[in-house]
């Protein structure tokens, strides 16, 4: 699952999965001077970026990204028989 927070001060929003809280897996700001929002992605293999012109479509590939990478570690987790 993903959680998303705005810092009151920049007005950033940052996406966490939750396990784990305090390391950001993705980001979206709102460009200084011009229409539109930056959105970066931070989980590999999609450590991406661009240019959305607005929140909701930043926000939505953000998390799009992030869901995408979050199934692709389940397939790689090692699969364990009990003995």
């Amino acid at each position: 699952m993903l959680s998303r927070k705005r810092c009151p001060h920049t007005g950033v929003v940052n996406f966490y999965f939750d396990a784990e809280p305090y390391l950001s897996v993705g980001s979206v700001v709102k460009t200084a001077g011009a229409a539109g929002y930056q959105w970066r992605c931070y989980t590999d293999p999609y450590t991406s970026g661009g240019a959305a012109p607005d929140l909701k479509t930043a926000e939505r590939r953000v998390t799009d990204l992030c869901r995408q990478a979050a199934a692709l570690a389940r397939q790689d987790e090692p699969i364990v028989h009990a003995a």
